[in-house]
């Protein structure tokens, strides 16, 4: 288990938290990550791509959310 997967969640998760529907939110932390590379700031310090199994058993996209991820997404809700 590397460092990222201990220090963040799963943007479903974040999404269940903030209320949000999951590819809404994907949306935006797409657009996020694009802000931020425009910005020249590391995006991974935020968010990293990943993937989840759902209970259908599809692999579908999500992104592995950091402390400083959540806290970026909580100051844009």
């Amino acid at each position: 288990m590397n460092d990222l997967t201990r220090t963040a969640i799963t943007s479903v998760e974040v999404a269940q938290m903030v209320n949000k529907k999951h590819n809404e939110l994907l949306k935006d932390i797409r657009r996020y990550t694009s802000q931020l590379g425009e910005g020249k700031i590391p995006f991974t310090d935020f968010f990293k791509e990943s993937t989840y199994i759902t209970e259908q058993n599809k692999t579908l996209p999500c992104y592995m959310v950091t402390k400083k991820g959540c806290e970026f997404i909580a100051h844009k809700l």
